[in-house]
């Protein structure tokens, strides 16, 4: 798996293929936008030729990154911290119960009543204690295509995504999953309804964003998973203002630089004294 994550990292560096990327999952996307996109391609090691990540914009909104389901399980599953990780569905006759953080699930496979919604426990090495998520149908499901059809499956992958994302920000910061489009998608129309145009909604709300103090959590980060997780969130308040986000591209690459010098003499420095 390493080996196939290695590669897809590779895509991200070849001129060429970016260039086929832009055209063909990210076409409508800022050059900002797209910049980003990499940096996400390159963090979480997926391949967009094999739809693991694609970029969707609509109208004059923001751009949205989605990572689909098996994107997420083999990022996560690459990381040097990750144990394990489940999903499954609740339905009302099932037996299921919280107890002191802990999941208590059990069921037959038939006459288990009308489906209620569905939960992810996952947990990492360094961690003591598994985390969990429990979604309810009644707040995800759109009641179309496949939300009627396969409703189980879907409040699966959505509680799947979201544990995943929480679990390693490192990686998923910023980032959506297939099944979660529609609600993108459905608050970018009532944005535009509201406003008129979602970019002068986005304005208002981060006017007030002071540049210093964000680049200087920025500049806080001891490690590269810090810095991209930072980075993330720093540009979803900036991304309407070129010229912050221009100097915030420029502060992040000098950043990036300077931990992996920092990492590097480490290791030289440990390789030295054994």
């Amino acid at each position: 798996m390493l080996r196939v994550i290695d590669t897809a990292k590779n895509i991200w560096q070849n001129d060429e293929k970016l260039a086929t990327i832009k055209e063909i999952y990210a076409k409508n996307a800022t050059n900002i936008e797209f910049e980003l996109f990499c940096e996400i391609g390159k963090s979480t090691g997926l391949n967009p030729f094999l739809r693991e990540l694609w970029l969707v914009k609509y109208g004059t909104a923001a751009a949205s990154i989605f990572i689909g389901r098996d994107g997420y399980r083999k990022s996560a599953q690459a990381c040097k911290d990750y144990d394990y990780h489940m999903a499954d569905a609740v339905y009302e006759n099932d037996e299921f119960s919280i107890a002191n953080g802990e999941v208590l699930h059990a069921y037959q496979l038939k006459d288990r009543g009308k489906l209620i919604g569905g939960y992810a426990i996952a947990k990492r090495k360094s961690s003591s204690k598994s985390v969990f998520v429990f979604l309810d149908l009644k707040e995800y499901t759109t009641g179309k295509s496949l939300w009627v059809s396969k409703p189980a499956t879907m409040i699966k992958k959505c509680a799947e995504a979201q544990l995943l994302r929480m679990l390693f920000q490192e990686l998923f910061a910023g980032t959506y999953a297939e099944e979660e489009e529609a609600f993108i998608h459905a608050e970018t129309v009532e944005c535009e309804q509201v406003s008129g145009k979602t970019s002068d909604l986005n304005l208002e709300l981060h006017e007030s964003y002071n540049y210093n103090q964000l680049a200087s959590e920025l500049m806080d980060a001891n490690t590269l998973d810090e810095l991209q997780k930072e980075y993330v969130k720093t540009y979803k308040i900036m991304q309407h203002n070129k010229e912050d986000i221009a100097k915030l591209v420029q502060l992040k690459n000098s950043l990036k630089q300077s931990i992996e010098t920092i990492l590097l003499n480490d290791k030289v420095n440990k390789d030295a004294h054994v």
